[in-house]
């Protein structure tokens, strides 16, 4: 039987057999809940502000009847949920785990990649969805803009908008060739939760993210094509996630090293499907060359950090979602019929406004490597 002791810190876990107890802080506790206003009970995604927590705010614990788990009542009024079975995975899978791996901050943007941490001040161009199709001058261009921005928008023909799938296969097959996820292929995205477990396929705000973060190998690109916008908002939004990187490696380089060296699970369940993943928020490679973005609260799965380290973390994490999640970063993106949305999911996060009515895009994913391959082959760069 697991023995939960009510400390000033937090709470103490002694497990069965382990004569140190370990460490869970007020602040892990509040961010973890497993009750409904902390975690939506469908998508198992997180619902609760991570990023407005009261770092110094202590609980109170109430033990259950059934020895299952407890409670936690919070001083601002709230109530929290908590099972002893995901403390006790939690403790036995990452309170050992060294996750300081001591990665540099200083790191290096890839070559000709061009910031927008103030959109105003630099935009792709627009191109034609026809041209890119049919002009291997054009595509090359699109490849290049998509290459150093990080996002491409296409805008399809008002006349003959040609809204199927044939129409976004023909678009993916310009680059490389449909990657195959849970999701599918090619994939309707609409607000119907009985599709997949995801609040994508919902109406309401969703916050700048990284796609697929409990993948060992997320998708490089992701694209929709519009068939039928909103009633009214559900605009697409991205942000630069290397001009945020780049910021903090130059003005907070302890977050940033932070940020480069926590290695942060993401899960994906549904029912037959468990995905998890884990990888920093800033990826390099081996010269130190900054190659992924990956941040998504709503997928982030529980995980222990030593206490000397969770502070650091919480902070640099929070940090990194208040330039993410600032206004004046993002560039909201309207679409019509027949136009199409394609952004690097290794770099720009994306989001979405509330809408009202029906929406309904056609999207995939594609591999980033055949992004640099066309790019190669069309630019030579």
């Amino acid at each position: 039987m697991i023995e939960v002791i009510e400390a000033d810190g937090g709470i103490q876990l002694r497990m069965p057999g382990s004569d140190t107890p370990a460490e869970v802080s007020w602040r892990w506790l509040r961010d973890h809940g497993e009750d409904e206003t902390s975690r939506d009970p469908e998508t198992l995604q997180r619902r609760v502000d991570t990023f407005s927590i009261d770092a110094s705010a202590k609980g109170r614990v109430e033990l259950t009847d059934n020895d299952q788990g407890f409670a936690i009542h919070w001083p601002d009024g709230a109530t929290t949920q908590h099972s002893l079975a995901l403390l006790a995975e939690v403790v036995a899978g990452h309170v050992a785990t060294d996750w300081s791996r001591s990665m540099p901050a200083d790191f290096r943007l890839p070559d000709d990649v061009v910031l927008w941490g103030d959109p105003a001040a630099a935009a792709p161009d627009e191109v034609k969805l026809d041209a890119f199709l049919g002009t291997d001058e054009v595509l090359a261009h699109g490849v290049d803009q998509l290459s150093r921005y990080g996002y491409l928008v296409l805008r399809g023909s008002r006349h003959n908008p040609q809204l199927n799938r044939e129409r976004a296969e023909a678009f993916a097959q310009r680059l490389g060739y449909i990657r195959h996820t849970i999701f599918g292929g090619m994939w309707d995205l609409a607000p119907d939760l009985t599709e997949h477990a995801d609040t994508a396929y919902t109406s309401v705000y969703l916050a700048p993210h990284t796609d697929a973060t409990y993948s060992h190998d997320a998708p490089g690109l992701q694209y929709f094509l519009c068939v039928q916008p909103a009633e009214t908002g559900g605009e697409s939004l991205v942000v630069d996630g290397f001009a945020i990187a780049e910021e903090l490696s130059r003005t907070e380089p302890d977050a940033a090293a932070v940020l480069a060296s926590v290695a942060v699970p993401g899960r994906y369940i549904e029912p037959g499907v468990h995905l998890r993943a884990e990888r920093p928020v800033f990826r390099t490679d081996a010269r130190g060359v900054l190659r992924q973005v990956s941040f998504n609260n709503y997928d982030r799965a529980p995980f222990l950090l030593p206490p000397e380290l969770e502070d650091r973390f919480y902070d640099a994490y929070g940090r990194f979602a208040e330039l993410a999640n600032d206004p004046a970063r993002r560039v909201a993106v309207t679409l019509n019929p027949g136009d199409v949305f394609v952004f690097d999911n290794w770099r720009a996060m994306h989001g979405r406004n509330a809408f009202t009515g029906y929406r309904h895009y056609i999207g995939a994913y594609l591999n980033h490597e055949d992004l640099e391959s066309k790019r190669r082959v069309l630019v030579g760069a």
